[in-house]
């Protein structure tokens, strides 16, 4: 597949030419548009297409000064000058300067697809005299290079063969990156992405295959530099193909001779792209810039969670567990393998427990598949949770936990204006018969429990903060302070004020 460009002042001849043929079908992928003459000598010099369709006059350069700049600065693929029939003495002039032709406005799909044509021959034939002529001498290149980052072969050797291809291998820094589809495994336009992103960039001077990945060796160029020009380009590939590629970077190193280095900690970092599935691009400067909390999500409080069904609980708990594996730069399989175990015994504890709830061993199944199946981190997670909030649905349905869900509920929510008929609502349970099992399973009724949860979280909020008391009262979920007095000295012996003195 070539690349061609469009250079014209008017927005309506630019989307006329891209509609007026099937330019994929013709053998050529279309780039940037150009919308005046010094923007298209711009992206002519920065993506340097094989063909350039060009307007003659248009404002800041006319098409015959951009082609003479951009011939002056090297660039050698085809022109079509478009014209109308006032300037078709110019058109004619450009002639002299390679353009292979012109086009009258408005453009005729015939005559496009001819000139197009023409071009694309040509390209095939040029570029098929050139792979014959090269392709032995870059085989062996690549062979080489790949035999150093795999730190295959003698020395000498290598040493001999760098010498051969005229690799100035001294005084240099090198720099190797790893690239692969962003999903693992696929490499339908692996290739394609890979030349797309290095083209036209002078750092990379070499590429080969590795498997299901492609190579990338930098050289004259640190890595944090490379990664931001990477970042750019990657970009671009987004746009063309709709997916970018993922990207690790190694370190730099002052000598070929330890190039294998660099592409074992490139190698380090992709091993990571399970875990840092939110970047594109993997540097040392993600383990380096580590923060978060390395402690595990314990298995007594997931089945807390599920038991009172706290779906918001879940999703923190997942937080918290990404935070984990980063911290200890966990690989995919021992991510998986641990929720895959977690998952297992916590449906065999919940078992034992609710024996009447629909936790069967095919539902176990499905979710093990699914958990094994993800593609990435966050689908992980989501299907995780996903998994962990069914599990609580299905117990609820069960029955046996409910008392225990509705005092987390108010434990979690005593601020809020709570009301055993307003939870009996949430909780789908007659508030008369909700009320019996409270008192029968707690000791209390729902309103002594309630005011005990209130009168607890004042007592921590008077002896930890400097809030005035109207205030704690408020937070704790009075709208009267004179209510609340009555109740802190109910459960207390004495009024917040003294209370809070004698904590001095």
């Amino acid at each position: 597949m070539f690349t061609a460009m469009i250079i014209d002042d008017e927005r309506i001849v630019r989307e006329g030419i891209r509609e007026l043929i099937d330019w994929e079908k013709a053998g050529f992928r279309l780039g940037s548009d150009g919308k005046d003459g010094r923007g298209g000598l711009a992206n002519i010099l920065r993506e340097n297409p094989d063909l350039v369709l060009v307007d003659i006059k248009m404002p800041g350069l006319t098409g015959i000064e951009v082609i003479r700049e951009a011939r002056q600065q090297g660039f050698a693929g085809h022109f079509i000058i478009l014209t109308g029939f006032s300037e078709f003495e110019y058109a004619r002039a450009a002639l002299a300067m390679g353009v292979e032709g012109y086009l009258l406005k408005p453009i005729d799909e015939e005559e496009l697809l001819e000139y197009v044509g023409k071009i694309r021959d040509s390209l095939e034939k040029a570029r098929s005299q050139e792979e014959y002529h090269s392709q032995n001498e870059n085989r062996a290149r690549q062979e080489l290079f790949r035999r150093m980052v795999l730190k295959e072969g003698k020395l000498k050797e290598l040493e001999a063969e760098a010498e051969k291809y005229h690799l100035a291998m001294e005084g240099e820094v090198f720099c190797i990156a790893i690239c692969r589809e962003e999903e693992e495994g696929k490499k339908e336009n692996l290739h394609e992405k890979v030349k797309l992103l290095t083209e036209g960039d002078s750092a990379c001077i070499e590429t080969f295959p590795i498997e299901d990945q492609v190579i990338l060796v930098g050289c004259s160029i640190e890595y944090d530099k490379w990664k931001e020009r990477l970042e750019k380009r990657n970009k671009r590939v987004e746009s063309y193909f709709g997916t970018g590629l993922k990207i690790a970077i190694g370190n730099n190193v002052r000598k070929w001779q330890e190039i294998f280095c660099s592409y074992e900690s490139a190698r380090y970092l992709m091993a990571q792209a399970f875990l840092f599935d939110q970047e594109d691009i993997l540097t040392i400067d993600l383990i380096c810039g580590l923060t978060g909390r390395g402690e595990t999500v314990t298995m007594e409080w997931l089945e807390m969670l599920i038991e009172v069904g706290d779906a918001d609980g879940i999703k923190k708990a997942m937080g918290l567990f990404r935070d984990y594996c980063t911290w200890n730069l966990l690989a995919e399989p021992e991510i998986k393998l641990l929720l895959v175990q977690n998952m297992v015994q916590l449906y065999m504890r919940l078992n034992q427990k609710y024996t009447s709830s629909s936790l069967d061993n095919e539902s176990l199944q499905r979710i093990l598949g699914q958990l094994m199946a993800a593609c990435d981190m966050k689908q992980l997670l989501e299907r995780y949770e996903q998994a962990l909030v069914e599990v609580g649905q299905k117990i609820g349905m069960a029955g046996g936990n409910i008392i225990r869900r509705v005092y987390y509920y108010m434990e979690k929510n005593f601020d809020k204006d709570l009301k055993l008929e307003g939870i009996a609502r949430i909780f789908n349970y007659n508030s008369a018969y909700l009320g019996k099992l409270f008192r029968r399973e707690m000791g209390e009724n729902f309103n002594n429990a309630l005011d005990m949860i209130r009168i607890k979280n004042a007592r921590r909020l008077l002896q930890e903060t400097d809030f005035k008391v109207y205030q704690i009262s408020e937070m704790v979920g009075y709208s009267s302070i004179d209510y609340f007095y009555l109740k802190f000295k109910k459960y207390v012996g004495t009024s917040p004020k003294e209370y809070r003195k004698t904590l001095v």
